[in-house]
């Protein structure tokens, strides 16, 4: 016998169609509610108009608050993205909720969002958002298309940078040397590697000797000269100027100056050390040469010895040690005065063929999977690459280059022997130099690729029409106007060609706005700056030497480059 409960659902129709359903607070059916309109809702903006985000046009940040004060970086698509975009929604972020409880809904809830994509060039943002809405009592499901238009808002700092006038820091970067563009060339080429440190940079202009550099505010410019004290050893003096003072605010203006002075000495120059200089260990009272420059500037002597290894005969000389003592450091030779060799034959030390592979002395270093270290000293024999075919003079000569020779092979190096010394020079070898030391006919610096340097063909068109132009005479005062006017465009020029190197875009007040530069007469000189990058590209692929300073300096600052990203991260947090 089963036994059977007497309590039974009630049924009821819905009131809209008639559907026979289980009671509810609104007496309806799932599909008499889900014709409510939730999309129209959710898709309204403040004030019924559409769902708008700010951008700025110049630094592409978005604007997280409508105050015009917090802009934040964000990534195309990502989670902070989809954040930003919900909370511009009015329905969602509960800030205008009078229409939607008049349209009988109580709540809103977001269970799933996803972005659609979008043509960048769109200014369109879309969302596809699954949206659980309570009405009645009653919870219903819709999946919504969400647009918001993106909109060009300038940024305050964006605003302050694009007036004139508005610096408060200048970077002053010299090298006080005739051939400073060689040592200015590893410093570009970190700057160009590093967005970071270039974003700041409100203008630039070019000196007799390096760079100024302008920036909104001294701690981004104390951050840049820290950069670059990392790249290439300098000294750094800040000083200050009162512009203007307001008493009654107590508020003043103040610029300062931070003046960057690098060490003038470059890689491949010869260095005479002092019989008194401290910090330089070994090489005091020799004649030496500059291996790198990075940090500290890297020093091996010309006349090693066969009793050490390499390491040995080397030291490195940092910035407050030369400038303690910058009289006992005086450049002999520069890489100016280079002359071509012929290697003819090559034999390790008995020291260096006893450490690698006992006797076998054909290694050659091919990087640094070749299982060699780089130097190594060895006897060389050399010949001028000018006295082939002429006499059968060679040369002798002790070098670090053992890994990096073999028979056949031009190098660069100074011919001690032949060249004609400045007074100066002759002075520091007679007094600065130890009497033990013994002066080498040849010192080899480096080994270089291919024939001879293709020499660079420059100014035809200009020659052209020079003499195109001088068909007709011209007065004192045009002379002087051409001389004026072609003088600003040569530094325009050359202002645009290191830019394009440091990778800074300018325009014609070196403010940078434009995607192209413009001379002094307002014509684009975009192909002579592709032409420089151009030249400026193969001048580092041919160079291994240089290509070895710029990935050191590369793995030096790539911890600071981290910390750097750590610290924006952390104020996008804070902002």
């Amino acid at each position: 016998m089963t036994i059977t409960s007497g309590l039974t659902t009630s049924m009821i129709p819905c009131c809209t169609c008639g559907t026979i359903i289980a009671p509810n607070s609104s007496n309806q059916c799932a599909s008499c509610l889900a014709t409510v309109d939730i999309a129209s809702l959710v898709r309204r903006g403040p004030g019924g108009c559409d769902l708008v985000v700010h951008q700025c046009r110049k630094c592409r940040r978005y604007e997280r608050e409508s105050n015009n004060k917090h802009f934040i970086y964000l990534e195309p698509e990502s989670p902070e993205m989809m954040a930003l975009l919900l909370k511009q929604i009015p329905a969602l972020s509960g800030k205008s909720t009078q229409y939607v409880k008049r349209a009988g809904v109580q709540a809103l809830q977001v269970l799933d969002s996803m972005f659609i994509w979008t043509e960048p060039n769109s200014m369109r943002q879309r969302l596809m958002l699954t949206i659980k809405a309570d009405i009645n009592d009653v919870s219903i499901q819709q999946r919504i298309k969400v647009e918001f238009i993106v909109r060009w808002k300038e940024c305050p700092d964006c605003t302050k940078e694009a007036r004139q006038s508005t610096w408060s820091a200048i970077v002053q970067l010299r090298q006080k040397r005739d051939d400073s563009r060689k040592g200015l060339l590893i410093l570009e080429l970190a700057i160009a590697r590093n967005a970071l440190m270039r974003k700041h940079i409100l203008s630039v202009q070019t000196k007799k000797a390096g760079f100024d550099f302008y920036f909104p505010t001294p701690d981004k410019a104390r951050h840049f000269t820290q950069y670059l004290s990392k790249v290439a050893p300098m000294r750094i003096k800040t000083t200050q100027s009162l512009v203007s003072e307001d008493k009654t605010n107590n508020t003043a203006n103040v610029r300062h100056t931070l003046a960057c002075e690098m060490v003038p000495l470059c890689r491949d120059d010869l260095v005479v050390i002092g019989k008194q200089a401290k910090g330089a260990g070994k090489l005091t009272g020799k004649l030496c040469l500059v291996l790198r420059v990075s940090s500290a500037v890297r020093l091996i002597t010309v006349s090693p010895s066969r009793e050490f290894d390499v390491a040995s005969q080397c030291t490195e000389l940092h910035s407050d040690t030369y400038w303690r003592g910058e009289s006992s450091y005086r450049l002999f030779l520069s890489s100016r005065r280079l002359v071509r060799f012929v290697v003819l034959d090559v034999e390790l030390c008995d020291d260096e063929r006893d450490r690698y592979n006992s006797g076998d002395s054909d290694q050659v270093y091919e990087g640094p999977q070749s299982g060699v270290s780089k130097y190594a000293l060895a006897d060389v024999e050399v010949a001028r690459e000018t006295d082939f075919g002429v006499n059968d003079e060679t040369f002798m000569c002790v070098t670090h280059l053992g890994h990096l020779l073999s028979p056949g092979d031009v190098v660069l190096g100074y011919d001690l022997a032949s060249t004609v010394l400045s007074s100066e020079a002759e002075f520091s070898i007679e007094n600065d130099v130890t009497s033990n030391f013994v002066m080498p006919d040849i010192v080899l610096v480096k080994k270089i690729k291919g024939g001879q340097d293709q020499s660079r063909v420059e100014g035809g068109d200009d020659s052209a029409e020079s003499k195109h132009k001088k068909g007709k005479a011209k007065s004192s005062g045009s002379k002087k106007r051409d001389r004026r006017m072609k003088k600003e465009e040569q530094k325009q020029q050359k202002l645009a060609a290191a830019a394009a190197r440091m990778g800074l875009n300018t325009d014609e007040d070196v403010y940078f706005d434009e995607d192209d530069f413009i001379d002094g007469e307002g014509n684009s000189i975009s192909a002579a700056v592709q032409k420089e990058n151009e030249k400026f590209e193969k001048e580092v692929e041919m160079d291994e030497d240089l290509a070895d300073d710029l990935a050191i300096v590369e793995a030096e600052l790539r911890e600071q480059s981290f910390s750097d990203n750590e610290d924006d991260e952390s104020e996008k947090v804070d902002a």
